[in-house]
């Protein structure tokens, strides 16, 4: 069977646990773990990125695969190729798993059906990031164990594709989940298909009750009507500082940090519980993991 994960909605629970129990393995004793079966894989990043390319590309070599980096730049989509004639080029060189980031959603999900190849999501759009959720969880997980955890997200969850693959994610393993944002910055019906039962807040005044708080980048690139105007406001009211915080309270942020429109200084270079560091560490050996399980 081709496998997927375009979607977290593509993986049972118990394959979430899995894939994540793996990455928690592979990261207590770091070092690479050859495959049988050397594979080629496809790296096409046609958003920048940082974090999740870099470790896509160390999660293929420490299990030995062949990794090719394709940008937008490097593709022949910059010299006005269509989208569907560059993918037709290179699923006809027979990559044994593509992974794709693209700023339109549901350009993975459309892959995987037309040319039942294996793909993995790397963000599309405004719609989902899998992979960054099942790190968020393997982070939780190796502080928390199997404790069932109260957990705020605060930010642009509208524009967030980050905050729509950990809502999902956080539902299925039934933590207690509470939206914090302004009313620009969410929609509440759209949420609510998800789960009807999470705790909106629009301040951060009252967040004494959370084991975790998860900041979201501002999503400038995906907003198009008043930009300037929702950044002063959210920066004057939800930028987080060490006045709001607690002494018990885990920080989370999938990166990149606009700093001091989401965090400031002061919190973000020395808050002792943040563990937006140990994102980018499980990062690796999440994708290692969830390579394991996609070929």
């Amino acid at each position: 069977m081709v496998k997927k994960i375009t979607s977290i909605d593509d993986l049972s629970l118990t394959e979430i646990k899995l894939i994540v129990d793996r990455a928690i393995k592979l990261s207590s004793k770091p070092r690479s773990i050859k495959a049988k079966t050397i594979k080629n894989i496809f790296n096409l990043f046609l958003e920048p990125s940082t974090r999740t390319t870099v470790s896509f590309e160390l999660a293929a070599k420490k299990l030995g695969h062949n990794i090719f980096n394709i940008n937008f730049d490097k593709s022949s989509l910059s010299k006005g190729e269509t989208f569907e004639d560059t993918m037709s080029t290179l699923v006809n060189m027979k990559p044994d798993a593509l992974i794709i980031r693209d700023r339109k959603e549901h350009s993975p999900i459309k892959i995987f059906e037309e040319h039942k190849i294996p793909v993995i999501n790397a963000g599309d759009g405004k719609n989902e990031h899998p992979t960054q959720s099942l790190l968020d969880y393997a982070v939780l997980k190796k502080t928390f164990g199997n404790k069932k955890i109260t957990i705020g997200i605060c930010g642009d969850i509208k524009h967030s594709r980050v905050a729509h693959s950990n809502i999902k994610l956080f539902t299925k393993l039934n933590y207690n989940i509470e939206i914090i944002s302004p009313n620009y910055f969410v929609d509440k019906k759209s949420v609510s298909k998800i789960n009807n039962k999470i705790v909106y807040k629009n301040n951060l005044n009252d967040i004494n009750n959370l084991d975790v708080l998860m900041m979201l980048r501002v999503q400038k690139e995906r907003i198009t009507k008043n930009l300037n105007s929702s950044l002063n406001k959210f920066k004057a009211n939800f930028c987080l500082k060490n006045s709001h915080l607690n002494s018990k309270i885990y920080l989370m942020h999938p990166g990149p940090v606009n700093r001091n429109i989401e965090i400031s200084d002061e919190v973000l270079d020395s808050y002792k519980r943040s563990l937006i560091l140990k994102q980018v560490e499980m990062g690796v050996y999440l994708r290692m993991a969830c390579l394991e399980h996609l070929l």
